[in-house]
């Protein structure tokens, strides 16, 4: 497994949850893509670079509760070629309703050298390993 890339994953989610957004876009190439899980109901389903992608983030922020709004990896898998595979856990609470919110997806993280240049998500993992020409 790539180690390195495992690791950025990892450190990258925990400055995610601290809501550090510079740290986090760190790991994230200038030019990167980002297809969204939510992108249906947000109404816009890929972001381009690290300001649309930060501007995602603060917005769901906003709508998922600020600090309760977090993402678990629950499984990081090498696939080969750059990409890992990240099972996630999305939780957060409602600002407005206060309601718990909580929603398990994939992603496909693509590296080019220490920098992800891809991030797509997917309903599972089935789903993203399907995308990714593989099967579980």
């Amino acid at each position: 497994m790539s180690q390195g890339h495992v690791d950025l994953i990892k450190r990258g989610m925990e400055a995610f949850n601290r809501r550090d957004w510079d740290a986090a876009l760190e790991l994230i190439a200038e030019d990167a893509v980002w297809t969204t899980y939510f992108g249906a109901v947000a109404g816009e389903r890929s972001r381009y670079g690290r300001a649309a992608i930060r501007q995602a983030w603060e917005a769901a922020a906003e709508v998922f509760g600020g600090d309760a709004y977090k993402v678990e990896p629950r499984e990081l898998r090498d696939l080969g070629g750059g990409t890992i595979l990240v099972r996630l856990l999305l939780s957060g609470r409602g600002t407005a309703s206060g309601v718990e919110v909580e929603t398990e997806f994939a992603q496909l993280w693509t590296f080019r050298g220490s920098l992800a240049v891809r991030l797509d998500s997917y309903a599972d993992v089935a789903e993203a390993l399907e995308a990714a020409g593989l099967e579980e």
